[in-house]
This record gives C-alpha cells, sequence and structure tokens, in this order.
C-alpha cells in the first residue's frame, strides 16, 4: 500500500509486537498502556490516523484515543468491536462508516469502522 502513496508521505506503524521491527524506520514500538510515552515530534503529526486497538475494552479504546489525539491533526478511522461504539463516538467524536471491516478468522465479535469524517465517500 505504502508504495502507491506520494513519495513524500510517512507511513509509521505504532505496535508492540517487536516482530513489525522488520518495517524499519516505519516501526515504532508502542504500548497501549502508556499512550503518550511517545518521541514529542509525533504530536499532532499526522494527517490521518488508522487504529485498531489490540482489545475490546475501555480502558484499551481510552487510552488508544489517547494516542490519537497526540498524533494526530484530524482525520481519524478507527476500527473496534460494535459494542465499543457509544465510545468511539464519546472519546473520538468518530461515527460508524457504511465500510464494513472483515477480517480471515471470521471474529467473534461484531466489528465495525469509525470515522470523523466522511471516509465512505473515499472507499
Amino acid at each position: 500500500m505504502k508504495n502507491k502513496l506520494d513519495p513524500s508521505c510517512e507511513v509509521h506503524l505504532y505496535e508492540y509486537d517487536m516482530r513489525f521491527s522488520a518495517f524499519g524506520n516505519d516501526f515504532i514500538k508502542y504500548d497501549y498502556a502508556n499512550p503518550l510515552n511517545l518521541p514529542q515530534k509525533y504530536n499532532a503529526y499526522y494527517e490521518l490516523v488508522i487504529a485498531d486497538p489490540p482489545f475490546l475494552s475501555e480502558e484499551c479504546l481510552a487510552k488508544t484515543a489517547e494516542t490519537i489525539k497526540y498524533v494526530g491533526k484530524n482525520k481519524i478511522i478507527l476500527c473496534t468491536g460494535a459494542i465499543m461504539s457509544s465510545l468511539v463516538e464519546q472519546l473520538l467524536s468518530a461515527y460508524e462508516a457504511k465500510f464494513k471491516p472483515s477480517h480471515k478468522n471470521n471474529l467473534a465479535n461484531e466489528f465495525h469502522c469509525y470515522s470523523n469524517y466522511d471516509v465512505d465517500s473515499l472507499l
């Protein structure tokens, strides 16, 4: 996907699992339990933040939202369980998109995509 973007566009993966360090400088070690333990240079750095919190819990979503607000400028896309919809709206002012993400292993929980802008017109 990255090779389809403008060459000046930066894409970073914030991830706890060190296996993703194979992405080199595009990988940033991230632990949602410490949501603001990030380099200062990434404050209000990204035009678009795409997030998929690792757990369906209020704590995890709240801390992920802290990170999103810290690193993002304005546009958010979030994929998480449908049971989190009211909290997503409350924390990020994001609403369910028409796009329905799917998972190759058919997750037991209903999964939704949320955004704070009209992402459906782009898909």
